[in-house]
């Protein structure tokens, strides 16, 4: 697949701390050839630092990348949120976004961004967790 083909969908995951398990699982069950990006949102606890682009790199034949700047989205390309940061996705692009008061990374945030740029062609998935970020960003 080329990764540098026009980005036309976008796949957005929420998950709360316990949903490694089910983005292992779902990392490994992508083919290389995966033809949007994914960007995963996971509420971790922002004290302990965390390998979770690592852990799912070693289970994903995609490339997996934590985000830390602004970069394009690239189709077949795995995106991991930070810990204890937002992100938002403008012009098809994703960025860390500082000073917002609220849980973080916000899913609701993330999906609220990513449906400005991509419509109808954004697929919300959101996996385990009680809280209810994710929820009202996912309609």
């Amino acid at each position: 697949m080329d990764r540098s083909s026009p980005v036309s969908h976008l796949v957005v995951v929420g998950s709360s701390a316990g949903g490694i398990d089910a983005l292992s699982v779902l990392v490994a069950s992508l083919p290389d050839d995966f033809p949007a990006p994914i960007v995963l949102a996971q509420h971790l606890d922002p004290s302990m630092p965390s390998r979770l682009d690592e852990i799912l790199q070693s289970r994903s034949a995609l490339p997996v990348r934590m985000v830390a700047e602004r970069e394009p989205l690239r189709n077949g390309t795995i995106y991991v949120v930070p810990a204890n940061r937002h992100v938002s996705i403008n012009d098809h692009e994703i960025e860390l976004v500082s000073g917002l008061a609220r849980p973080k990374p916000s899913i609701d945030l993330l999906l609220a961004s990513a449906a400005k740029s991509f419509g109808d062609a954004l697929i919300a998935v959101i996996l385990t967790g009680t809280g209810s970020d994710g929820a009202n960003g996912a309609r």
